[in-house]
Order: structure tokens, then C-alpha cells, then sequence
């Protein structure tokens, strides 16, 4: 396997405005590669909450040859369980024609550097069950799968609870 991390041609960078209709179709190809629509996020939003005054996540992008082929988009958590704070992993993804080569592990270290310069120590995220690309590359670094039930109040579930709520 190619290291990236040894490839003076892979950069390791912050996600700036210029990248963002890249980013947003990234996001969509993940989605695909997952079964699923993409999801409602254009390049304006991705802007605005990654990189705005309000932002909520950080993005990082992987260029390989000038060309942004990957990306990691991460927000900081608290572990209650650990007594410590944290990164939640939203999306890790590398273009098809660029996996195996390191670029993931590159993006993930970058992430893991982000959380110890923010005193954390942890780093978790989910999978979608189908991608079984994601889950051998989780399962090869060393990274504890879960036994977890996801659970999430959206759209007209979200808007019903709020209602009975008041």
C-alpha cells in the first residue's frame, strides 16, 4: 500500500470557500456510494457552517496533485462517559480512483491532531452498515465498532415532538 503521508504531492489542508462546490459534491457521491439521495446541503450552506461566524463543524480537504479528491468534516463533543472532550466525525470520504493509497488515514490523522490541540481524546462516528470499504479501513486502524442504536427527531418527527412539547 501507498503511504500519503510520505507523498510530498498529498497536502492535508483546510477546506476554503473555493472548495466548496467540490466538497458538496463529494458529499453527494457519498451519499450514492451509501444508497441514499443527496442530501439537501449546497456550497452557500456548507460555506455558512463551516467557515462563517457561526460555524459549526471544521472541514479539511485532500489534495492530491492540486486537485481536491477527499475530505473530513468534524465537529467538537464532550464524552460524558469519559469525562473528556472530543471529535465527532460527520463524513470522511476519498474519491474511488484515489482510496488505498493512505488518503484517508492522512485525513483522519489531521483530525486526530485537531482534537489533542483542542485537549480531547477521542474520535467517533458511525458508518452506514453497506459501506464495507468504510468498515474494513475502520476495522484495519484499530477503531472499536459499536453495537448502538442511532435514534434522531427530524423534519415532521422533530416538528410533532416540539408541538406536543408546548
Amino acid at each position: 500500500m501507498h503511504d500519503a503521508t510520505d507523498t510530498p504531492d498529498l497536502r492535508i489542508r483546510p477546506m476554503q470557500v473555493a472548495d466548496a462546490d467540490r466538497v458538496v459534491a463529494m458529499v453527494a457521491a457519498l451519499s450514492a456510494h451509501e444508497g441514499a439521495p443527496p442530501p439537501p446541503m449546497d456550497a452557500a450552506s456548507l460555506v455558512r457552517w463551516g467557515l462563517g461566524e457561526d460555524a459549526r463543524f471544521s472541514a479539511i480537504v485532500a489534495e492530491w496533485y492540486g486537485a481536491v479528491i477527499g475530505y473530513a468534516l468534524f465537529h467538537e463533543g464532550f464524552h460524558v462517559g469519559r469525562g473528556a472532550p472530543g471529535t465527532l466525525l460527520m463524513d470522511l470520504f476519498v474519491e474511488r480512483g484515489h482510496r488505498r493509497k493512505g488518503i484517508a488515514r492522512a485525513l483522519l490523522a489531521a483530525v486526530a491532531r485537531a482534537t489533542v490541540a483542542r485537549q480531547g481524546d477521542w474520535i467517533t462516528w458511525q458508518a452506514h452498515p453497506r459501506n464495507t470499504q468504510a468498515l474494513a479501513f475502520y476495522d484495519a486502524i484499530g477503531a472499536r465498532r459499536f453495537a448502538a442504536a442511532d435514534f434522531e427527531l427530524a423534519d415532521r418527527t422533530f416538528s410533532r415532538f416540539l408541538e406536543e412539547e408546548t
